[in-house]
């Protein structure tokens, strides 16, 4: 049976999220990392994981939370000798798509910027479901590393105020490999 898909739009989604949503994260990301891959050639083969995180991962997990955007990080393996990877600081905002998760609606009032209020209301205008937030972080790993085991030791080795301190508030759920799909890297009791 095909989900329905609904135009409403809500703050935060209370659908359960799937792996049905986290294979659509998956078709979203690998067309990210196509365009990442042209930039960066060196970097293809070199994929550990993608992981759903924050809120939607913790919603995942307890069905409480809700689902206000998707946020993906896909995690790479560091060349040998690299310090540092080269899109480290980008995010890139993309459309979820239609849904059963509806459509992200915007407190207008709360943007911190006339910038914002503006990135605001041209995605309230052009997509047609949740916010998907694309980051991605290098790692120093070998690309064959398990990534369970390299993406804990990142979030518990996290600097105060970092991006793997806050995503350590809440959880992280693989998204790729494909055949751990769902499996929990960062859960309830693992929380900061």
């Amino acid at each position: 049976m095909t989900p329905l898909t609904t135009t409403a739009r809500s703050a935060r989604s209370k659908v359960p999220l799937t792996k049905r949503h986290l294979r659509r994260l998956s078709e979203i990301a690998t067309q990210d990392h196509e365009g990442f891959y042209e930039r960066h050639p060196e970097y293809r083969g070199r994929l550990i994981a993608v992981v759903l995180a924050q809120g939607a991962a913790l919603h995942y997990l307890d069905r409480r939370n809700g689902v206000k955007d998707l946020d993906v990080w896909s995690f790479f393996a560091l060349p040998r000798g690299a310090r540092r990877f080269p899109e480290d600081k980008r995010t890139k905002h993309v459309d979820f798509g239609s849904s059963d998760l509806g459509r992200q609606r915007y407190a207008m009032a709360n943007a911190r910027s006339d910038r914002e209020a503006t990135r605001w209301t041209t995605w309230h205008r052009e997509h047609q479901g949740r916010r998907v937030d694309l980051m991605m972080r290098g790692l120093h790993c070998r690309p064959d590393a398990e990534p369970v085991t390299v993406i804990r030791h990142w979030l518990q080795h996290a600097k105060p105020g970092s991006s793997p301190d806050y995503l350590s508030q809440k959880a992280v759920i693989l998204i790729d490999p494909p055949d751990r799909r769902g499996e929990t890297v960062w859960g309830l009791d693992d929380r900061r």
